[in-house]
């Protein structure tokens, strides 16, 4: 009778224990998301400056910030009201943080103009004044960088 009852009470401590180590075998660890970080932020922008789209230019090799600033208000039969499309004409380029050593215009047409930043410091942070509208940009990696601005009158 010993011998039965200290063999039932072995069988339920190992039928626990192999419980016990299905649950854990069974639950596996959860895995931290990673948040990814752009390389690039919009601190603020003016109320007339509809789009800011930045893009790095992988088949670039040197550190240049590439500003093209368009007028988007276009496509209206502008000879019915009489009036000419303002130019977004780039004023200035005002750096918060980082550095560059020169500017290069690229074109200037009716409607915008681009320009270029050339051996850009990163990160750089420049807050881009054109047509009394601004967008103040960061950007935190090296590399070729395109910045597109639209603005609308």
């Amino acid at each position: 009778m010993k011998s039965i009852k200290l063999f039932f009470i072995a069988l339920i401590t190992f039928s626990c224990l192999s419980v016990a180590a299905q649950d854990k075998a069974e639950k596996p660890e959860k895995k931290e998301k990673i948040k990814v970080e752009k390389p690039y932020m919009v601190h603020d922008r003016s109320s007339k400056v509809n789009r800011v789209d930045i893009r790095k230019d992988l088949k670039g090799v040197e550190n240049v910030i590439q500003i093209d600033a368009t007028n988007a208000s276009g496509g209206a039969n502008l000879a019915s009201t009489d009036k000419s499309l303002a130019t977004a004409a780039i004023s200035s380029v005002n750096v918060i943080s980082g550095n560059y050593n020169q500017t290069r215009e690229l074109a200037k047409t009716a409607r915008g103009m681009s320009m270029q930043l050339l051996d850009v410091v990163f990160p750089c942070r420049i807050r881009v004044n054109m047509s009394d509208q601004y967008a103040d940009i960061e950007i935190k990696e090296p590399g070729f960088w395109k910045i597109s601005l639209g603005i609308t009158n």
